[in-house]
C-alpha cells in the first residue's frame, strides 16, 4: 500500500520508519528545562512520607512546595535552568537544607535526603518548698503564737473560739459548731 505525501508516493512501512526517526531526534531538543526529584529517608533508611519539601531558585528566590508521597519521594518537574536550594521539614526531625542543586536542560537531578532525629531537651523541675500538706503524719497541727492569744478579744475568754484562726476553718454553722478542712461540724 502506498501513502501519498504531496507529490511523492512513499510505501507505508518506510513512512512509519521516517516518522519514528524524526520524532526521536526532535523530542530531545524540545525541552529547555530540567527537574529535581528524590527520596526522603530517616536514619534507619525507611521512607518518610508527608515531609514538607520546598525548593528555591537561588537567582530569583522563586519557591515551590510539595509534600513527600507515601514512599517518601518528591518531584519538581519543568524547572527553569539554574541553581536551587532544597529544604525538607517534618515533625520529629531536624530541618535539612541541600544547597547548590544544579538544573540543566533535559536532565533530572536526583537528590536523596536523609533526615536526622531532632534533639529535644525537656527539663522538669520539682520544688519541695511549695508543699503545703504534710502527707507523712496523720496529725495536722496549728500553732498560734502566745502574743496572738493574749491579744485576741475572746467573748467570755472561750478558748474554743480560737479555732477560727486555724487554716481550713469554714465558719460556724447554725448549731454554733465550725467545720475544719471539710469535716462535719459535729466532729
Amino acid at each position: 500500500m502506498l501513502w501519498r505525501r504531496g507529490t511523492f508516493l512513499v510505501p507505508m512501512g518506510q513512512a512509519a520508519l521516517v516518522a519514528v526517526v524524526l520524532s526521536g531526534t526532535l523530542a530531545g531538543a524540545q525541552t529547555f528545562r530540567g527537574a529535581i526529584n528524590g527520596t526522603i529517608t530517616d536514619p534507619a533508611g525507611a521512607a518518610v512520607p508527608g515531609a514538607q519539601v520546598q525548593i528555591a531558585d537561588d537567582a530569583t528566590g522563586v519557591m515551590r512546595q510539595t509534600v513527600a508521597a507515601g514512599g517518601g519521594d518528591f518531584n519538581f518537574p519543568d524547572l527553569p535552568l539554574g541553581s536551587y536550594t532544597i529544604t525538607v521539614t517534618t515533625q520529629g526531625f531536624d530541618t535539612v537544607k541541600v544547597t547548590k542543586v544544579g538544573v540543566s536542560a533535559g536532565a533530572i537531578h536526583t537528590v536523596p535526603v536523609k533526615l536526622t532525629v531532632a534533639q529535644q531537651a525537656t527539663t522538669i523541675e520539682v520544688s519541695g518548698s511549695a508543699l503545703a500538706l504534710d502527707t507523712t503524719t496523720p496529725v495536722q497541727t496549728t500553732t498560734i503564737p502566745s502574743k496572738t492569744v493574749q491579744d485576741i478579744p475572746l467573748n467570755g475568754r472561750d478558748f474554743t473560739q480560737m479555732i477560727g484562726l486555724a487554716p481550713g476553718f469554714a465558719g460556724y454553722s447554725l448549731q454554733a459548731n465550725g467545720s475544719v478542712n471539710g469535716t462535719r461540724s459535729n466532729q
